[in-house]
């Protein structure tokens, strides 16, 4: 099997928050029942993060395009989901812990500073309609590639590794099977309508403000609700 296409130079989000947003009453759906190629690891419920949810869910649409890519995978691939929507409160917990690590190691850090360097990898919690953190809205979901059997592929980092290397394109200029594996979720995200998030490979967005800031056009998903509530968050 020949080399894939180099994954293409990607958008930053910054002014991602100046989206416009044309909300849609698309129902979330639990990951695990989209298709049987499709493996959920709820990974923030797995590690006991407070308010985290026992299933993944994404929006209707995500989960129909979801499904595309898992069936035009080879053969032994399946996608791995760790996270897809989040509810505020998870949201704030991983912004606080982060910003904890930042303050441990930058102590004289002025604390606009600390939050903007938080923010790199984890959206601020908030609660404003018009702009959402990009996991409540649904339209968000982090995967990977995995084995038959569900067992992830080594794509270079951890999930929620916030380090250099977990940037999209840390391994283009590496001849390796890592560089191959980002490209194929890329090129199969890419297909479906995703775009990806340049500071995290297994960040893919579709219908949100991350994902109307790349494609030029208005969000379709604002603040989603927690699958049995009654309102957003």
């Amino acid at each position: 099997m020949g080399h894939l296409d180099p994954i293409p130079g990607l958008h930053s989000n910054d002014g991602w928050r100046a989206v416009d947003i044309t909300a849609s009453d698309e129902p979330l759906v639990p990951v695990d029942a989209i298709d049987s190629r499709i493996v959920d690891r709820a990974q923030y419920h797995a590690w006991g993060l407070p308010g985290s949810l026992e299933r993944s869910w994404v929006r209707e649409g995500v989960a129909g395009r979801l499904e595309r890519v898992a069936r035009g995978l080879p053969d032994g691939y399946t996608l791995v989901v760790w996270d897809a929507y989040r509810p505020l409160e998870v949201q704030a917990a991983l912004f606080n812990a982060y910003l904890a690590e930042l303050i441990a190691v930058h102590p004289g850090m002025p604390a606009d500073a600390l939050e903007f360097a938080a923010a790199r990898y984890v959206t601020p919690p908030s609660r404003s309609i018009m702009a959402p953190p990009p996991h409540l809205t649904g339209g968000a979901v982090d995967l990977t590639l995995g084995f038959a059997d569900g067992t992830v592929r080594d794509l270079g980092t951890s999930f929620d590794a916030f380090v250099p290397e977990a940037e999209t394109h840390a391994f283009e200029h590496v001849d390796s099977p890592v560089r191959e594996l980002r490209r194929r979720l890329y090129w199969a995200m890419h297909a479906q309508g995703f775009t990806n998030y340049p500071e995290e490979w297994w960040h893919f967005d579709f219908g949100d403000q991350f994902w109307g800031l790349v494609t030029g056009r208005p969000a379709i998903y604002g603040p989603a609700r927690r699958p049995g509530a009654t309102r957003p968050g």
